[in-house]
Order: structure tokens, then sequence, then C-alpha cells
């Protein structure tokens, strides 16, 4: 911290208060606006493989690095009740899939190494656009299967019907 002594009468001791003032306000709305826009609280980064698989581990899940399937999709415009309900489990975990509505996106497919019930087979799939994961969940492609957020506990879990 340091201390600024300035002489000033008048006019020019009030511009100069005003000046100060404007600073400050600049500087905390820009924190505001900072701290407003950060984010699910972890990393998204989803530009290579690495990352990609980086992504999946910083929530413990471990994947063959081999992708069951890569392809373009394409997020509809306005979203159904099913794309709705698929976008709570994004809201849940951080993520939300609105502001994508209509963009072209890749959609990444992993198998899942360690789900906790041993169940095998388990997919998690990754929706990324500009190199960022925007949205995505582990799912079970059983009949009987279920659809989770990537958090251990997410919301969204229950039947998924087809994954």
């Amino acid at each position: 911290m340091f201390v600024l002594s300035i002489k000033a009468k008048g006019k020019k001791r009030l511009l100069f208060c005003l000046a100060a003032l404007l600073l400050i306000a600049a500087l905390l709305a820009g924190a505001l606006w900072a701290a407003g826009d950060s984010g699910p609280g972890y990393e998204t980064g989803a530009a290579t493989a690495g990352e990609r698989l980086s992504f999946l581990r910083q929530f413990g899940w471990e994947v063959r690095e081999e992708p069951l399937e890569q392809r373009e999709v394409v997020l509809p415009r306005t979203f159904n009740d099913v794309y709705a309900r698929y976008n709570e489990v994004q809201v849940s975990q951080g993520l939300d899939l609105t502001p994508y509505a209509g963009k072209r996106c890749e959609q990444w497919v992993y198998e899942v190494l360690n789900y906790p019930t041993g169940e095998t087979g388990v997919r998690a799939t990754l929706l990324v656009y500009g190199g960022r994961v925007i949205g995505g969940d582990l799912c079970s492609p059983r009949f009987d299967g279920f659809l989770t957020g990537f958090l251990p506990g997410a919301a969204g879990e229950g039947p998924a019907g087809a994954c």
C-alpha cells in the first residue's frame, strides 16, 4: 500500500477525488465481472487428446485413451424436453448448453474403466466447442442404464433410455 499526498484547493481537489472514486469503482466492477465469469470451477480445456483425458481424470475417471467415437453434432436451436432435461445435468455441473444452441460441436466418447459399481461399458461423452468442454455426461448404454454428470453424485442420475 502507498499513500499519495497532494495539495489542492477547491475544484482541483474535487476533480481529484472524483477521478479516484471512478478508478476504484472501475476496479471493483472489473473484479466482480471477472468473478461472475469464472466458469464451472474446473479445467475445461479439450483441444487435444491429452486435454480431454485430463478433463476426465480431474474427476477421478480413468478411460481408454482411444475414443470409442468422435463425430460432429449440431445442438438444436430450440431444446425439446429431452435436451432441456439433459441441460439440467449440465447446469448441475457448472456448464450450460444454452449459449451453444444451433452450434456445431465435436462429440468425443470414451470408455470408462473405473466406474465404482464395476459396471463395464460405461461411457464418458464430451461435447467440445472451441477447444473447451461445454457439456457431457457419464452413461450406461444398457436398457436399464443411467445418465449422470462427471462429478460423483451429480444430478441427473437415473434411467437414460439410450446413451
